[in-house]
């Protein structure tokens, strides 16, 4: 009988040693770091243009959808597939570049609409899409362009591409005043076909 209850004694023991101490929900309270998903608009920029009729995939909780992956004032963008589309091409405000990057799930994985100085912007914000996001400032990357595919444009002085702080948005081509109304952001389209922004 003491051999019977030594051993009933050690099964129940090695069984509560192998079930966690926790696993109910309750255990999870720290790793729930997320906000109320029915917060969602209280975000979201360009509620409307962009919804689940123009992009059914849109992962948003209502149809007004809009995207909350964005940063004002900031350009986080790459240097790959760099694509530039001007105010004369009909593109008025950031809804629609970030609305190009969505159109575009399997090119384009960052947009940012600011004043790029350059020749055909006639003074206005415009919109570029990347296809690669802004490096952190101690990683450098140098692409391999001989054995790489899908990407359209990338300029001979961004290979290799130096990280380096992501760079504010700028009224001025010196880069002295800041512009709080340019912003980027990010698009991805996941392995189902649902599409985040």
């Amino acid at each position: 009988m003491h051999f019977t209850t030594a051993a009933i004694s050690a099964l129940f023991a090695s069984v509560a040693l192998a079930a966690p101490l926790n696993s109910d929900e309750s255990d999870h309270r720290d790793g729930n770091i997320f906000p109320d998903f029915d917060r969602y608009s209280d975000w979201a920029i360009c509620k409307g243009k962009i919804n689940k009729n123009r992009f059914p995939n849109l992962q948003a909780p209502n149809n007004e959808g809009g995207c909350v992956r964005y940063y004002q004032g900031i350009d986080m963008t790459g240097v790959v597939t760099e694509q530039h589309f001007f105010f004369r091409d009909g593109f008025k405000n950031a809804c629609d570049c970030a609305a190009k990057c969505l159109e575009e799930p399997t090119m384009c994985t960052n947009w940012v609409w600011k004043h790029t100085f350059m020749q055909g912007d006639d003074g206005k914000r415009s919109c570029t899409l990347y296809s690669s996001p802004n490096l952190p400032t101690d990683v450098t990357l140098k692409y391999d362009l001989a054995n790489s595919k899908g990407f359209n444009l990338l300029q001979p002085a961004n290979n290799p591409q130096a990280g380096a702080p992501a760079p504010l948005t700028f009224l001025d081509a010196a880069g002295t005043i800041p512009d709080k109304f340019g912003v980027s952001g990010f698009m991805v389209q996941d392995q189902n076909g649902r599409q985040f922004c």
